[in-house]
This record gives structure tokens, sequence and C-alpha cells, in this order.
């Protein structure tokens, strides 16, 4: 769906320039995610499964690898499933992968854990960053 550039430059400032969920200095690739599923249907004209979450208070800034990581999962989904288990996931990755497909999976799988201080031996903290603020929906 379409984001102007003054609305985009609203969602980049609610966080002060940091991802929602990792709190990180956004990328210059940064992309602007929904918390609530908005759900695109890109047979029938890009047209959204669920168009009341495309506003502004359901809109987050983000770093592009989490948002492509995250896809158009629930935010519950996202922590419990795919960061909550990211950390034994990075323990089973081979340690002399054969192929630049392995190659490349891997270092994309570490650098999502690297946004959110995940490793081998340390899991997701199970917070996201917007989660940490007591205004956090409210620029």
């Amino acid at each position: 769906m379409y984001i102007s550039k003054k609305l985009r430059q609203q969602v980049y400032d609610k966080f002060g320039g940091l991802c929602a969920y990792s709190g990180t200095p956004l990328e210059p690739d940064w992309q602007v995610d929904h918390l609530e599923l908005l759900v695109r249907n890109w047979w029938l004209n890009n047209s959204a499964r669920f168009p009341d979450a495309h506003c502004i208070d359901n809109m987050v800034p983000c770093q592009r690898i989490i948002n492509h990581y995250k896809g158009s999962l629930d935010l519950e989904t996202f922590r419990r499933w795919f960061l909550g288990g990211l950390h034994e996931r990075l323990a089973k990755l081979p340690k002399n992968p054969r192929t630049d497909k392995s190659v490349k999976k891997i270092a994309y799988l570490r650098n999502v854990a690297n946004y959110f201080g995940i490793s081998e031996d340390k899991p997701f903290c199970g917070t996201f960053y917007f989660e940490t603020l007591t205004t956090h929906l409210n620029p």
C-alpha cells in the first residue's frame, strides 16, 4: 500500500530513528511494518485483507531484514517461534557450509540474530523495543 513521504517520516520519528522491534538505529533501507496484520492480496490489485490496519497508529519503523524475517506473522508467533527458538537454530547451523545457499542462509540468520543480541547461548529476551517504552504508539 502507498505510504507518502510525509507519513513515512512520521513513522520514522515515532521511535527517534530506531527500529521498533530491535531498538537499533535504522539502516538506510528501513521499512514500515504493521503491528497488526495487513495481509496483502498480491493477485487482487494488491488490496489489503485488513485495510483498517493501514493507519499511523499501527505502523512502526523496522529494519528491512527484520521485516522480511517477520513476514506476515502476528507479533506473538514472531516473538515465540521465530525469535524464541532462533538461538537453537543458530546452534544447529553447519560450521562449514558447502553451498553458497547455505552460506547466505547462515549469514541471514546471524544478521537477524545480531539485531536482537541473540547468539547460540543467549536466547531472545522476549521483549521488543517498542514494548519497553511507556508511550510506544503515541509519538
